[in-house]
């Protein structure tokens, strides 16, 4: 089957064509990135904690229940340890209609990126009750996740300079960027639990379980149940401030900060033609 070029490098594509690229300045730029989720640990923690707690909790009752079918949950809480560290190297074609001293420009970049959500320690205490005696139960575990995902993304986006004629410039930019379907669908998920269940009569019994997927055998598996996977790729949002500084004439350095779908730290090489 024949790819499409997606819209945005077409709209790019014509903007340079013609009059306008005669009367511009194209720069082209390479840039090396830091990406986290850490700088709001706390509320991503909280609210990642709250889907995990489902995960994991479900998954223990129904290893546990294969073996003492009568044991039902009482209660349970659990401590979570939260990590998103990550990493984006990308190539940058910019377009300044206005000239060497226009404010406004427009990019199209290609990203290669590394994004890590895990859970390092997730401390779980599940409470059963057995529904025939009225005895409890008791589940300590101990479990660990992870979700890497390498997307492969094109960007467009369009950035405005303060004050473009003199050597420090401030500026802020905003785009958007989609993966590609391949490398959305080779993010791999992957998670460990080892655990303790101590039985009314004080015996006790260790349970462990462990599995690796990819969002291909995710969806596949959704699918054969007749489930939907509504999403095909990952959308990407792009917001940067930051500084650009004139080495010589022809060349730039960039450091800047922003969002992309988590917060981003970038530096910057940039000749501009």
């Amino acid at each position: 089957m024949k790819k499409k070029t997606p819209i945005f490098i077409i709209i790019f594509l014509f903007l340079l064509s013609g009059e306008l690229l005669a009367d511009g300045h194209i720069e082209l730029s390479v840039h090396y990135s830091r990406w986290t989720l850490n700088v709001a640990k706390s509320l991503v923690e909280n609210t990642v904690s709250s889907a995990l707690e489902s995960d994991l909790k479900d998954r223990f009752l129904t290893q546990i229940q294969q073996d003492y079918p009568s044991l039902s949950e009482s209660g349970y809480s659990q401590q979570v340890v939260f990590d998103a560290p990550g990493s984006n190297v990308g190539f940058e074609l910019r377009y300044y209609p206005g000239g060497r001293n226009g404010s406004f420009s427009l990019g199209l970049a290609v990203e290669q990126s590394t994004l890590k959500v895990s859970f390092p320690e997730v401390s779980a205490n599940l409470q059963l009750t057995d529904v025939n005696t009225g005895k409890t139960a008791n589940f300590q575990g101990l479990a660990y996740g992870q979700f890497v995902i390498k997307p492969l993304s094109f960007h467009l986006n369009m950035r405005w300079e303060l004050l473009p004629s003199k050597i420090i410039s401030p500026y802020f930019s905003i785009g958007a960027g989609i993966s590609t379907s391949g490398s959305f669908f080779d993010a791999q998920y992957k998670y460990a639990y080892t655990g303790t269940l101590s039985l009314p009569d004080n015996s006790t019994k260790q349970y462990s379980q462990s599995d690796t997927k990819t969002l291909r055998q995710i969806k596949d598996d959704r699918l054969a149940e007749g489930k939907d996977f509504p999403i095909n790729f990952l959308p990407i949002l792009q917001i940067n401030f930051g500084l650009r500084a004139r080495i010589s004439r022809m060349v730039n350095l960039t450091l800047d900060a922003g969002f992309f779908d988590g917060f981003l730290f970038r530096g910057g090489l940039a000749i501009r033609i």
